[in-house]
């Protein structure tokens, strides 16, 4: 059998494995089923779930590229960065930082996984590529434009997470009304 052959059947052995979840069920490893706007939507699609996830995923890379900005320049001691500095930052995160980030079925609801993101930490198997990182682009790239980077590195410098004010008070993608209660 060749070294590929092995790495298959490897990787096919290890999805057969039963294992239990926190609920005692089985662990279904499956990929995720999309309905039509999450296969077609130039956008990141309407549900609660996946606009909180994608607002997370952008506040996370915002602000990690931020803290390693500030860190680089240990001259300033707690003053802010040089606005060439968190322009910069805030281009490159809006343009690179997407690759690691698909779909994953967590719990039987589709979900955005990868770094900052709960359903990073939960088993399963993540569908990656596709639209995912034009569209995490696109929404960090509308956020920029419609606050601005100095609003932006302001409440930064408040908390040194944007989390709270991105997804929370600004876009209110992570908060949950009434009638989106399930």
């Amino acid at each position: 059998m060749t070294l590929q052959g092995v790495v298959v059947f490897s990787i096919l052995a290890l999805l057969s494995v039963k294992a239990l979840g926190q609920d005692g069920e089985p662990m279904r490893f499956e990929t995720p089923k999309m309905n039509e706007e999450e296969q077609h939507s130039p956008h990141t699609p309407k549900s609660f779930e996946m606009t909180c996830d994608a607002c997370t995923a952008i506040a996370y890379q915002m602000s990690k590229a931020l803290r390693k900005a500030e860190d680089k320049k240990p001259s300033l001691k707690g003053k802010p960065l040089p606005e060439s500095d968190y322009l910069d930052v805030f281009e490159a995160v809006c343009d690179n930082s997407w690759d690691d980030y698909g779909l994953k079925t967590v719990q039987g609801v589709n979900r955005l996984s990868g770094p900052g993101v709960e359903a990073k930490d939960f088993p399963g198997m993540m569908q990656g590529g596709g639209k995912w990182p034009g569209r995490l682009a696109q929404k960090c790239g509308g956020l920029v434009g419609d606050i601005g980077e100095d609003e932006l590195y302001t409440e930064f410098s408040k908390t040194r997470d944007l989390f709270n004010y991105l997804c929370k008070e600004y876009t209110k993608d992570c908060v949950k009304t009434d009638k989106q209660e399930l």
